[in-house]
């Protein structure tokens, strides 16, 4: 009898139950139509099952099964990569170690897949939701595959005003991606991600409902070609004056804008004075190395920076005011 319990999972039945249903899993990943195979992201190959979601029947959401551990298909064509780690049992199987976070790639058709949120109250496999990721974003040289998807709603925001009547479009999405180091220094309120080649603004994220998975939640954002022209001027105009290595002269910004407040430093040079010699600007703070401006007018315009010594010559640095 207790040969016989070992043999069906253990003394518990708990154990048997799991033991029975890891067999049934075994069985269906070799006869069932549902059955596929995963390419995790070391490049290794493990039999899994691949369900819709019969409650949500959304086409991109489904659920996969896999074994926590199992024989590799693809064992000899990366053994020879001395850079996976493989642990094996007495029976060559591996730890998978698929988890909240993971993608995996469904061989079979070539689609990416996010794994979201694990299934606790199976303990004879692993099962998890998994979600398509039909898009790719690039952050810090680091490609990450990720699932997009429009915020599900049951209403329309209705709007009337003089006899009109219309309805507010959802320019929002949300993204669900694998939470790193990097992702989460990158995604943070007001900055701007490329999705297919257009930007969204974050607007919030969720770093802690999902194990494993950041929610990004995002709005269309616009690309002002003015904007984006103003702001390389504004690049070209922070130039700074050159300095030689003995040269006294001033260091700061040779072009401003109106209303602008700059900072100034003098180098080697020492025991001088700051001068502005026009109303079009005025010195807000200086001591003898540093002078904090103001520009007081709102045209365009040129004025002199002059850094005064006794008995020695001025040192001057010309400021141009761009137009706004």
């Amino acid at each position: 009898m207790s040969t016989r319990l070992k043999y069906a999972g253990g003394n518990r039945q708990v154990d048997r139950m799991n033991e029975d249903k890891l067999r049934s899993l075994k069985k269906a990943l070799l006869y069932s139509y549902q059955s596929a195979t995963a390419i995790l992201a070391d490049g290794r190959e493990f039999r899994c099952l691949i369900n819709p979601d019969q409650i949500k029947n959304i086409y991109d959401n489904k659920y996969i099964s896999i074994p926590f551990e199992d024989i590799c298909l693809n064992e000899k064509e990366i053994s020879a990569d001395s850079k996976i780690q493989i642990r094996k049992t007495t029976e060559g199987l591996q730890e998978i170690g698929m988890k909240p976070g993971d993608v995996f790639t469904w061989k079979e058709n070539g689609t990416d897949w996010l794994v979201y949120l694990r299934r606790l109250e199976e303990t004879a496999y692993f099962r998890a939701e998994i979600r398509r990721c039909r898009y790719t974003v690039t952050i810090d040289d680091t490609e990450y595959k990720c699932y997009v998807a429009r915020p599900s709603t049951n209403e329309i925001d209705w709007r009337h005003q003089q006899e009109k009547l219309w309805n507010d479009i959802d320019y929002t999405l949300q993204m669900y991606i694998t939470k790193d180091e990097k992702t989460e220094l990158f995604f943070h309120r007001f900055n701007v991600i490329n999705i297919n080649d257009k930007p969204w603004e974050v607007q919030s994220i969720d770093n802690m409902s999902s194990e494993g998975i950041i929610i990004v939640y995002l709005k269309e954002w616009y690309q002002n070609s003015i904007e984006k022209a103003k702001a390389e001027e504004d690049a070209a105009a922070e130039v700074t004056s050159i300095i030689t290595e003995d040269e006294p002269a001033i260091e700061g910004p040779t072009a401003v804008y109106p209303y602008d407040k700059k900072t100034y430093t003098i180098k080697n040079a020492e025991n001088g004075t700051w001068v502005i010699g026009s109303s079009k600007a005025k010195i807000l703070q200086q001591d003898d190395t540093t002078v904090y401006i103001e520009i007081t007018t709102g045209r365009s315009g040129n004025f002199e920076l002059k850094y005064i010594r006794e008995n020695e010559e001025d040192i001057v640095l010309n400021i141009t005011i761009q137009s706004l």
